[in-house]
């Protein structure tokens, strides 16, 4: 099965616009020296020898190869096995997959989304997929037969908010219990999970998606490959307690979007991520890595080339960060976050540009 990457393209300007766009307290400024001090959030970490920055070797292959249309296919069939009915099994038990159909009502009307719509779904007992004492209600149960199960949803319910501790009846109709087994890649298989035809046809469509993909990240691609190679030519010292503090945010951050589907990390990580725990931790490791040393080298840079904006290169950028992130106009972003964090993410992006303008594609 193709895992997907828990990081891709994290570069130092988009970090620090993440870190710079926190809304200021309202509480009463510190001093300047004070305040300066204070935003300097890894100061216990540095460069201790600067790579070269400037004509940087970098190599952006805009090529599809049939490794890369082959791992989506994969993924395509990982993500919907053939489910074969296991003879002679008709009584559910923990660990078991089922095929079945049910529909939820909330004082006997449907809710939206608690259907199967009738097309099957298979479901792997002991999971977690389902709310709490639905998979349970089914142990025991026998294929062939319907059943209700009045349960409660929880509360809060993050995927949902308006169903958070709603009471609910599941009419579930049981078909079988299952094998789960690769499935094969034919037309009928692309007609069923594809909106294609055609094995050919959807081929085809995967090569055109990929290739436009890679267009489109081209200059993606090209940042992270030059910041990439200067930290290779960089060394370093990183502080522990720099790198907790970014593997603590991304892990974080993982752990609310597991919340909103309902889940804890761990099987957020399996269903939708398709890593082990074990595999989660190192690319939080690689990530938090890569963004502090991408910080430290853009800084280091920044310092060596003198690097600032000028007031009117200040006041279009401020106009641009309060288009995008829907202020009112520049001068009530600039109230929400300090001119002083604006000022230092033009700063970052400049350098990055700097940086990357000097590199030389081959």
């Amino acid at each position: 099965m193709k895992k997907k990457k828990l990081w891709i393209l994290v570069l130092a300007g988009l970090f620090v616009l993440a870190a710079a766009c926190t809304k200021k307290e309202t509480e009463p400024e510190a001093p300047a020296e004070e305040a300066q001090e204070t935003e300097r959030e890894f100061a216990n970490s540095s460069v201790t020898k600067l790579g070269t920055y400037k004509g940087i070797q970098i190599h952006v292959d805009l090529e599809v190869t049939e490794e890369e249309v082959q791992a989506e296919i994969d993924s395509l069939l990982a993500m919907n096995p053939d489910a074969r009915p296991i003879e002679g099994k008709t009584v559910i038990e923990e660990g078991d997959t089922v095929n079945i159909d049910f529909v939820g009502r909330m004082d006997g009307e449907e809710f939206q989304g608690g259907s199967s719509q009738g097309e099957g779904y298979n479901l792997t007992i002991g999971s977690g997929s389902f709310i709490p004492g639905f998979e349970d209600g089914l142990i025991g149960k026998e294929t062939g037969t319907t059943c209700e199960l009045p349960l409660t949803f929880p509360e809060p319910y993050n995927p949902n908010p308006d169903m958070s501790g709603a009471e609910v009846v599941f009419e579930v109709t049981i078909h079988d219990i299952v094998e789960l087994v690769d499935a094969e890649l034919t037309d009928e298989f692309v007609q069923k999970n594809t909106e294609y035809d055609s094995v050919d046809a959807y081929k085809e469509a995967v090569r055109t998606g990929l290739a436009q993909y890679k267009e489109s990240n081209r200059q993606s691609e090209k940042e992270y490959q030059t910041i990439q190679a200067l930290i290779d030519s960089s060394e370093f010292d990183c502080a522990e307690e720099d790198l907790k503090t970014l593997r603590d945010s991304i892990v974080e951050e993982q752990e609310m979007y597991a919340s909103y589907a309902g889940m804890e990390l761990s099987e957020y990580l399996s269903a939708y991520m398709g890593m082990t725990q074990e595999e989660f931790d190192r690319q939080v490791d690689e990530l938090a890595r890569f963004q502090l040393k991408s910080r430290l080298v853009i800084d280091a840079v920044t310092e060596a080339e003198q690097i600032g904006v000028t007031e009117e290169e200040y006041q279009e950028g401020l106009d641009g960060l309060a288009a995008q992130y829907g202020a009112e106009n520049g001068a009530a972003f600039e109230e929400m976050y300090g001119r002083e964090m604006i000022e230092n993410n033009l700063v970052y992006d400049k350098t990055i540009d700097f940086i990357v303008g000097s590199a030389v594609e081959s």
